[in-house]
């Protein structure tokens, strides 16, 4: 119970500062933007306000938006990212170079507008979600000052986008901005819907009053990924089927896919127990209104038939996969769009009035429940999810341009998916995404086995064209591995804007992969593999990365000979044909003292770390140094830590001074194997030195 109200107090704090909207690093970007002022096509920086931070592995990436007397104008941003280094390794602008210069005083009021706004829409039952920002607007034909109302509510899917004139008070855009799903690999789309008139009333989501989180572990009875790949089934056998119209069937074939698994934190209050964490909280959003599933046991094991089996599916996968982001990877990324969550993403696992559709917006995610109820298949949970994490790590600023934010998502599920080993190589299914909602009557699924190439094979449909990008990623993923291509993904997705296509989003997966010191084979694989997809790739800058700062002791005449540390520098180049010398050169014998060691690649680009020598010690002296046996008492091994001389041993006796086992210390961190010795009290000598230490061995 502590660690989680300490965990969750932690994840609070690092929250605040994620949005910081302050860098120590804002001048050095502005001095660039000025240098680069020409190639950026800018008049001044002056029009320029920082408006989100992001610090993470990568580095630190800076959005500025452009503005017009202190209002910022719509849907543009320069990007400008910082390598651990402290250089400028990656930038990305969507400038508007045609807006004119206009009043920015409106004529009507936030109230007025929001008014107008709820009449269009026909706003009615509980809002969920409503926004209103002042902008400069040139997405029309023509500059103009409007009030952009985002708005959500329960009876009506989706998240409507109104445009107002801020002088007029005319309307002139509507639309649903909620990003969907899709069905039968379409995009779906909600512009031009005739609104029926409501006569219920509009009110507000009830804001909770804040309390001290009290989480304990729960589990819960769900999919891992979903019945068919677990089963190695097709839609259509005995068994696995969605029930024929008949709604969610038990079956004892669906049934035995259920897996029971561990919830690190569901809500405890006075005994009732709720699907929230200090990541995701269930939430009803849209209609049909089925409860939240609420209980006296935080055992949250339904059956497929029953509505609470979609909630804790959806709740387990979110919860999962945001714990790997921030906890695995050490990746920071939780819901940052809207402050009255705190940090957690909220979701409905039954909302679209009952359609067989899914959506996020907003850091809200909403599942369907036509046909196979998209809450049951874990490619569409994380999906979703992944078109949340694209917009929280650029701060509001997701691309659909070429499809970037449907390939994101259908990367992000494939790659969990991928690692559960359900299918083999050889099994179509293994590159299917959807596997159980789709691919079947309800409709085509898609793959991440895509064989068009970029740009030709564009087709300007974002959820067909997000194939090409989620192919490649995978490609990536079969060589280097799951985490590392995690998180160059999720780093360079960070980097991208609201305008960034698939090529130069490739581009920033690879310059993340760099920034954080990938290996250079790791490199050259993205290089190649992003190349064969049709993306052209710059060369990459020969790079150097020196270790960290070392410490070493002085061996026999108070001095040090060089080693090598050639093999803990990485050299990043284009054909990773580049390598390293050092100075002082290997061999060369140093007093104790502080050292500058420089490290120098093919080309001439060098780095730098210090080396410490110390005075030497004696044995005795050197051996006891930090020196820790344990555990003890023991049964099966020991563990002998401490700074050894090199070629050290260790030997181990009886009560009798029978010499038992002895081992070379190589490291300053041995495991001994004492599994043969008989339970006693045994002593550890160090080989020329007068240093035991004594263990009891069970």
């Amino acid at each position: 119970m502590k660690k989680n109200l300490l965990f969750a107090g932690l994840l609070s704090l690092f929250f605040s500062f994620s949005n910081a909207q302050t860098s120590d690093k804002e001048g050095q970007a502005r001095a660039w933007i000025k240098e680069n002022i020409k190639e950026l096509n800018l008049n001044s920086d002056s029009n320029l306000s920082l408006r989100f931070v992001r610090k993470s592995l990568s580095g630190e990436t800076l959005r500025f938006q452009q503005m017009i007397n202190g209002v910022p104008v719509f849907d543009t941003e320069l990007v400008i990212h910082f390598s651990p280094n402290g250089d400028i390794s990656y930038s990305d602008l969507n400038f508007d170079k045609n807006v004119a210069q206009i009043s920015t005083v409106p004529q009507i009021t936030k109230e007025d507008a929001i008014a107008i706004s709820d009449k269009k829409i026909d706003v009615a039952g509980m809002v969920t979600f409503q926004e209103n920002k002042l902008f400069v607007y040139n997405k029309l034909g023509s500059t103009k000052l409007v009030y952009r109302i985002v708005t959500s509510f329960e009876e009506r899917p989706g998240s409507w986008e109104v445009i107002l004139d801020a002088n007029s008070g005319e309307v002139l855009s509507v639309k649903d901005i909620a990003i969907h799903c899709g069905f039968n690999g379409e995009e779906t789309s909600n512009h031009g819907v005739k609104f029926e008139k409501s006569n219920s009333q509009k009110f507000f989501m009830p804001v909770e009053e804040k309390s001290a989180l009290a989480f304990e572990s729960g589990s819960a009875m769900v999919f891992l990924a979903d019945p068919l790949s677990s089963a190695h089934a097709t839609y259509g056998d005995t068994g696995f089927t969605d029930g024929n119209g008949q709604g969610d069937t038990d079956t004892a074939q669906l049934n035995g896919q259920r897996v029971n698994v561990t919830l690190p934190q569901v809500e405890n209050t006075a005994g009732t127990y709720k699907l929230k964490s200090s990541y995701v909280e269930i939430k009803n959003l849209e209609n049909p209104n089925k409860g939240l599933f609420t209980q006296a046991t935080s055992n949250f094991a339904f059956t497929r038939s029953q509505d609470g089996f979609e909630a804790a599916n959806v709740f387990y996968h979110t919860d999962n996969s945001l714990r790997y982001i921030n906890q695995t990877l050490g990746i920071p990324c939780v819901q940052n769009v809207d402050n009255s969550h705190a940090g957690v993403l909220w979701f409905d696992p039954s909302g679209e009035n009952g359609a067989d559709n899914s959506h996020y917006s907003n850091g809200v995610l909403v599942f369907g429940e036509g046909c196979v109820d998209d809450g049951e298949d874990g490619d569409v949970i994380w999906h979703e999810l992944g078109h949340g994490l694209h917009d929280w790590l650029t701060g509001g600023s997701l691309s659909q341009v070429n499809g970037l934010s449907e390939g994101s998502g259908d990367y992000w599920a494939q790659s969990h998916s991928r690692i559960l080993n359900h299918w083999t190589t050889s099994d179509a299914a293994y590159h299917y995404m959807f596997n159980w909602d789709g691919h079947n009557t309800c409709w085509g699924g898609r793959t991440t086995n895509y064989g068009a190439v970029y740009p030709g094979g564009l087709v300007n449909q974002v959820h067909t064209d997000g194939q090409i990008w989620s192919t490649v990623l995978m490609k990536i993923w079969d060589v280097i591995g799951r985490e590392k291509t995690d998180k160059a993904f999720l780093e360079g997705l960070s980097m991208t804007n609201s305008s960034t296509n698939q090529q130069n989003a490739a581009i920033a997966v690879r310059q993340a992969a760099i920034d954080m010191n990938f290996p250079c084979a790791d490199v050259l694989t993205m290089t190649q593999k992003f190349t064969q997809a049709g993306y052209t790739m710059p060369a990459v800058t020969t790079r150097i990365n020196c270790p960290g700062n070392q410490t070493v002791v002085a061996g026999a005449g108070n001095t040090y000979s060089m080693a090598s540390f050639i093999s803990q520098t990485n050299v990043i180049s284009a054909n990773c044909s580049a390598t390293a010398t050092q100075n002082p050169a290997v061999g060369t014998s140093l007093a104790p003292g502080t050292y500058t060691v420089t490290m120098t690649a093919t080309g001439g680009t060098s780095c730098n770390f210090q080396l410490t020598v110390q005075p030497a010690l004696s044995v005795d002296e050197f051996v006891k140094k930090n020196l820790k046996l344990y555990p003890n008492p023991a049964s099966t091994e020991i563990t002998v830590s401490g700074d050894f001389i090199s070629g050290q041993d260790i030997e181990i006796y009886n009560l009798l001074g029978q010499k038992l086992i002895q081992k070379n210390l190589i490291t300053n961190e041995e495991k001994i194997d004492i599994s043969s010795l008989s339970s006693g009290v045994y002593t550890a000598k160090f080989k020329g030195s007068n240093t035991t230490l004594k263990f009891i061995k069970n």
